[in-house]
């Protein structure tokens, strides 16, 4: 692998003498970067895609602060992959610490994706010694070398990635290419190249630290031009069009609202919710009763930036605003909102729903805005110590450890490792996005005071107002589907009369086997084949009837997991 590693003031012209389609790779820091050149930033972006390869990789790294109108740019012209949230040093002198860093990840084209899965050791618990990771923690199920990363690296070494690429991440990075021939036969001309042949840039290389041994003091992150401070009146285009009344002025608050989120937000009057918060369709074409989640991505974002003009219309100057999506949404809604609010966060949730890629996606991106820079309502010890993270999140264990007192805390940061997606049936309702509680109860609780108003326009199943009522603040929420309407109304209803929900309790048949011994046996057969069995296999040389697998597991794929490892040793 030939890597020329470029200085600052040189950058620019090396780029620019490259041949188009030339490099396999580029690396840029651009913590080590003077970007309140908007232009020559910009040319610097446009240099660099064109001098990758078809296949080719991008890895940009920076400050969350500035990377969403980089990855904006970017995304004309490449193809995102991923934000990688790269845990770092702790930044304390700002209202909620930060540890996030962050890298981008693009790459040319829309052929085949040139990296492949790194794995980090295991991480284990100080109480109950099990693996820190709920998915794969289980002993027959555990790779021997170690996890996939996920788009949330955690576990190395803490160092300066803000400004700078550490020498471990800049490590982790080379080895996530990959540029070997493919397994499934598909061409592309990066395939069977010599490793020797193999072409990378990186710069500065004053963003190495270790690598550049000359005292350089770190560049200012600038906010590009038009991002400094938020005007403080509205264009006249986003004012115009109010709608005639759709809701009873006279009772704004605790209210579900069903109809058009924006049509009803233009009802309410300026500066008049403490609390913004929005967990809207992905745009992945998900499985909703009545809203179209495949539209074209310009009329994604353009939807989107619609009920964000409203939703910073109506919060109030001491006010917060949480957006949570997928990085790649993210991006355009950080572009947006940094020409109107003051950014506060790119708090990362880390949240892996089933592993599965060359890096696992686990990373869904809150928002954290506010009206004003500084008065603003935040309430950080009310969230603040948690539970540390040398601790797994199993119940059995909390409840164990915390009878014998071994109960070591940290203090919250923008990457929150410790709340679970809903994982089981009996606690979710027919919806694909259904949150958390604790979610929602660290947002509120972090952003508002009691009584306060809290509003969510896009309502689903009703963790927003059900979490606003429960903890003394007002609520409103909005949603275009009644059903999701009377799903809401039915357990505010409940609440207020029982002061609990009432779920309808799932019991689930007994099974023959476990699913363990299953997992197991299919482990067997693989030591006994000598290959993976196949069904035919099971059938004819299993103790279990093949129809148990199918009912046990989804996929034969996910029945074969353990057997894949026997295959792996």
């Amino acid at each position: 692998m030939k890597i020329s590693f470029v200085h600052r003031t040189e950058l620019l012209e090396d780029l620019g003498k490259r041949n188009s389609n030339s490099l396999e790779f580029v690396m840029l820091v651009m913590g080590a970067l003077d970007t309140y050149d908007s232009y020559s930033t910009e040319f610097l972006l446009q240099e660099t895609s064109r001098v990758l390869k078809s296949g080719g990789v991008l890895f940009v790294q920076g400050s969350p602060r500035i990377l969403p109108q980089l990855g904006v740019f970017l995304d004309e012209q490449l193809t995102f992959k991923y934000w990688l949230a790269i845990e770092s040093d702790l930044v304390e002198n700002i209202p909620l610490p930060s540890v996030h860093a962050a890298v981008m990840l693009f790459t040319k084209g829309n052929g085949r994706f040139n990296i492949k899965r790194v794995r980090l050791p295991h991480q284990f618990c100080i109480a109950c010694k099990r693996t820190l990771k709920d998915w794969g923690g289980k002993a027959h199920l555990r790779h021997p070398e170690g996890y996939v990363i996920s788009d949330v690296v955690k576990d190395l070494p803490q160092a300066n990635n803000h400004s700078h690429i550490s020498r471990p991440l800049f490590d982790l990075l080379l080895e996530m290419l990959d540029f070997l021939p493919s397994k499934h036969g598909q061409q592309d001309h990066l395939h069977n190249m010599p490793p020797t042949e193999i072409n990378g840039l990186i710069g500065p290389i004053e963003g190495l630290s270790w690598k550049y041994t000359l005292v350089s003091e770190p560049q200012i992150q600038y906010v590009l031009p038009g991002f400094s401070q938020p005007p403080t009146e509205r264009d006249e285009e986003e004012t115009k069009g109010a709608a005639s009344p759709l809701i009873d002025t006279d009772n704004l608050f605790n209210v579900i609202h069903q109809g058009d989120a924006i049509e009803i937000l233009r009802q309410y009057p300026d500066e008049s919710v403490d609390l913004v918060f929005a967990d809207p369709p992905y745009n992945l074409d998900k499985d909703y009763i009545v809203y179209d989640d495949e539209q074209s991505d310009h009329q994604y974002i353009d939807w989107c930036n619609e009920w964000l003009v409203e939703y910073i219309r109506i919060l109030k100057p001491t006010g917060s605003l949480f957006v949570l999506n997928l990085p790649h949404w993210a991006l355009y809604h950080a572009d947006f909102l940094n020409r109107h609010l003051h950014f506060q966060n790119w708090i990362v949730w880390d949240a892996l729903s089933e592993p599965r890629g060359k890096v696992m996606p686990a990373h869904y991106a809150l928002l954290f805005y506010t009206k004003s820079l500084e008065k603003f309502t935040f309430n950080y010890d009310s969230v603040s110590p948690i539970d540390a993270r040398h601790y797994c999140l199993r119940a059995s264990c909390i409840r164990q450890r915390k009878e014998r007192g071994n109960d070591d805390k940290s203090v919250l940061t923008d990457l929150w490792w410790d709340i679970h997606r809903i994982k089981h049936r009996r606690d979710r309702d027919y919806h694909p996005c259904q949150l958390p509680e604790l979610l929602m109860k660290r947002i509120i609780q972090l952003s508002t005071d009691p009584g306060d108003v809290v509003l969510d326009a896009f309502g689903g199943t009703g963790t927003t107002p059900l979490t606003a009522l429960e903890l003394g603040r007002q609520y409103v929420a909005i949603d275009l589907d009644p059903y999701y309407v009377k799903i809401m109304r039915e357990k505010i209803e409940q609440v207020e009369e029982h002061g609990r929900i009432r779920r309808q309790s799932i019991r689930r048949s007994a099974l023959p086997v476990t699913k363990k011994a299953l997992q197991l046996e299919l482990r067997r057969l693989t030591r006994d084949l000598g290959r993976l069995p196949t069904q035919k296999d099971v059938r004819e040389k299993s103790r279990y009837d093949l129809e148990i697998y199918l009912e046990t597991f989804p996929t034969w794929g996910k029945a074969l997991k353990a057997a894949k490892l026997e295959m792996q040793s």
